[in-house]
């Protein structure tokens, strides 16, 4: 139960946020918001949304910055496997080969040809690397209070990677949104 001034430890689950509280230093996961793809009893795994890449599209998927549209903007998903990567975009534009995450967003399987209009492509995020949590562990990090969970939205995709935690933070209706504004480093303050 909450007071509207709590902020409750909701469960972890596929599609939900999980944002880094101000406590968490470690300089993998500081004031990042991750999209959890899926979790369940052998862990968990997700991609960071507001940690941009140096690395270019054209180097990663050279036919899609070939296309004269937009091409999709690179992410560090995570520390975990960087040379993998993982596409997602919001499902507005339907395409075969995907998989929805939520209702409005999915997870491209770059295997197959995904006939994605040259409109769209600036849509697609790719992540290099994921974010993975071994089996009890995402759990005992929520309850030190090093995460909150939160439901996502389809514009977490395509906002600001660096508003991006301040953002999903003023949305919410407990005691997170207080630290929306906090500043990064409040020894400064």
């Amino acid at each position: 139960m909450t007071d509207g001034m709590t902020t409750p430890i909701s469960a972890p689950q596929r599609g939900r946020l999980l944002v880094a509280t101000p406590q968490l230093e470690d300089p993998n996961f500081r004031r990042s918001v991750v999209l959890l793809l899926d979790h369940g009893e052998e862990g968990s795994l997700g991609v960071i949304l507001n940690r941009p890449s140096e690395i270019a599209t054209e180097h990663i998927l050279p036919g899609w910055a070939e296309s004269g549209g937009s091409t999709p903007r690179v992410f560090s998903g995570g520390p975990v496997q960087t040379n993998s990567l993982i596409a997602l975009a919001p499902t507005s534009a339907i395409w075969r080969a995907s998989t929805p995450i939520t209702e409005q967003i999915a997870l491209l399987d770059l295997e197959e040809d995904l006939e994605i209009s040259a409109e769209d492509l600036g849509k697609v995020c790719l992540y290099l690397g994921y974010s993975g949590w071994s089996s009890g562990q995402l759990q005992a990090e929520l309850e030190e209070g090093a995460w909150w969970t939160f439901e996502s939205d389809p514009a977490d995709l395509i906002s600001d990677p660096s508003q991006s935690w301040t953002s999903v933070l003023s949305r919410q209706n407990s005691a997170a949104r207080l630290v929306a504004f906090h500043p990064d480093h409040s020894y400064l303050n």
